[in-house]
């Protein structure tokens, strides 16, 4: 079987940070008129908006997440870029008969036009998004959906991704995890979380895939 690499989007494909953060703060100064802190701008980090903002304001989520929508997209063409290597990682797997698919619990309208944007979507055999599936990461359900729509066995896969939630993802659903250091913000985290390997690079991973 060939082997199928899961990637997360945010942080590990995508430097979308300052765009993430930034439109966190605008939709909670636009809807709650206050300025967030930087402990509630960064908790529940990699999971959807909607939970992310239930925890500041139940009753206003709706209207963060429209706010948000709105500033992410205003904001969009400036902060958003693939971190360097990404392009040549993917289209080296790919020459090498990797089956690849993307994982995230980001809005999948979102996820689509982030690969588009950039030209990476025909790279990927399967996008997995945040209302795909019942359970969002660390369940197991979106990287074994994933491997549904790859065609694809645990044992020859890999999750890739640079937050504590992939790598629990991954060992959940029985795959090898990578964690990625380069995008990640949390590093100490991530390590004591266990990864079967981590990547200083996206180069790095294709000689851990591919031996």
């Amino acid at each position: 079987m060939p082997a199928a690499v899961l990637f997360d989007l945010d942080g590990t494909l995508l430097d979308s940070f300052a765009l993430i953060t930034g439109a966190f703060r605008d939709a909670c100064r636009a809807v709650l008129g206050r300025e967030p802190s930087e402990r509630e701008v960064l908790a529940r980090w990699g999971k959807p908006l909607a939970i992310r903002f239930e925890a500041l304001a139940p009753s206003r989520v709706d209207a963060l997440v429209a706010a948000y929508t709105a500033a992410y997209d205003a904001s969009y063409a400036a902060l958003i870029r693939p971190f360097p290597g990404v392009e040549d990682l993917l289209r080296r797997l790919r020459d090498a008969g990797a089956v690849l698919a993307v994982v995230t619990s980001k809005r999948r309208r979102s996820a689509l036009r982030d690969l588009e944007t950039f030209g990476l979507l025909p790279r990927f055999g399967a996008v997995v998004a945040g209302e795909d599936v019942t359970h969002v990461k660390p369940a197991p359900e979106p990287v074994l959906r994933a491997l549904r729509e790859l065609d694809a066995e645990a044992g020859d896969a890999w999750m890739v991704g640079d937050g504590v939630l992939d790598v629990q993802a991954g060992r959940a659903a029985g795959v090898r995890t990578i964690g990625a250091l380069w995008g990640a913000r949390e590093r100490e985290a991530l390590a004591a979380s266990a990864p079967d390997y981590v990547a200083a690079s996206p180069g790095e991973i294709v000689s851990l895939v591919l031996g």
